[in-house]
C-alpha cells in the first residue's frame, strides 16, 4: 500500500544584500550575509530533496516578496514547485502555507525555515512518518536552540490557526508559547532533537566547528565559509 503523501513547505526569501540575515550582516557585512543566506537555502533544499526521495514527501517552496520568484527559481531549479506566500504577519503566513499543504496532502503538512543547513534528511523522514502514522491531533516540532522551532507539522487546519496565531515571533519564548497553546487545544506534540538555525555570529562560529567535524555536510555553506575565510570570524 502506497503511503499517503506529506506536504513540506520550505519558507524562503531571496538572498539580497541589505535584507538577508540582518543580525549576522551587522557583524560580517551584507554581501557575506547574503551569500551565506543563499548557501543555507541551497543546502536546506538539498536535504529536503533527499528526504523526499526516501519518503513520500511533496515539497514546495513558499517565497516572499512577490518579485522574488525569478531569484528563487534560479537557485532551486525547475524541479521545485514555487508559490508566493505573504499574509502580512509571520504566523498568518505560516498558517496559510500549512493550510495549502493540507489541501494537497490531507495526511499532514510541515513547514521549515531555509536557514538550517545541518538539518538532516533523517529528521524530515521521521517527522513525516510520525504525522502519517499519528492520530488527527498529532503535531510534530523540531525545536531550535534559541527557543523557537525550525519545523512545525500537523494534520488539522484548525491546529494551524491555533498554533500560528499572533505572538512575539523570533523570540526565545516561541516554543514554550506554542507548547502551551497545543496543550490547551488538546493536541499531542512530538518533539524531535533541537537544531540550530544560523542567525547570529555565535551560530556561525558553532557552524564552522560542526562542519570541521562532519565531512560532506552542507557543501554550499562550506564553500562560502572557505571563500570568505577568517574575515567572517574576526
Amino acid at each position: 500500500m502506497t503511503p499517503a503523501p506529506i506536504a513540506l513547505g520550505l519558507m524562503c526569501k531571496p538572498p539580497r544584500p541589505g535584507t538577508s540575515k540582518t543580525r549576522l550582516a551587522a557583524r560580517i557585512g551584507p554581501e557575506a550575509a547574503a551569500r551565506l543566506s543563499r548557501a543555507f537555502l541551497e543546502d536546506t533544499a538539498r536535504t529536503v530533496q533527499a528526504a523526499a526521495f526516501r519518503a513520500r514527501i511533496e515539497p514546495r517552496a513558499y517565497f516572499r516578496p512577490a518579485d522574488a520568484a525569478p531569484e528563487i527559481a534560479a537557485i532551486l531549479g525547475p524541479e521545485w514547485h514555487l508559490a508566493f506566500a505573504d499574509a502580512g504577519e509571520l504566523g498568518a503566513t505560516m498558517q496559510e502555507v500549512l493550510a495549502a499543504g493540507l489541501r494537497h496532502c490531507p495526511a499532514g503538512a510541515m513547514i521549515i525555515g531555509a536557514d538550517v543547513p545541518l538539518l538532516s534528511s533523517d529528521i524530515l523522514v521521521e517527522t513525516a512518518d510520525c504525522l502519517r502514522d499519528g492520530d488527527p491531533d498529532q503535531v510534530v516540532i523540531v525545536p531550535s536552540v534559541d527557543g523557537g522551532y525550525c519545523l512545525l507539522g500537523l494534520r488539522r487546519p484548525d491546529a494551524a490557526a491555533t498554533l500560528c496565531a499572533p505572538m512575539a515571533w523570533s523570540t526565545s519564548g516561541v516554543l514554550d508559547e506554542t507548547l502551551r497553546r497545543a496543550s490547551r487545544a488538546g493536541l499531542t506534540v512530538r518533539l524531535f532533537p533541537a537544531q540550530r538555525d544560523i542567525d547570529e555570529q555565535a551560530d556561525l562560529d558553532w557552524l564552522r566547528g560542526q562542519l570541521a567535524r562532519e565531512d560532506g555536510k552542507a557543501p554550499n555553506t562550506r564553500a562560502v565559509l572557505a571563500e570568505f575565510g577568517e574575515a567572517l570570524f574576526r
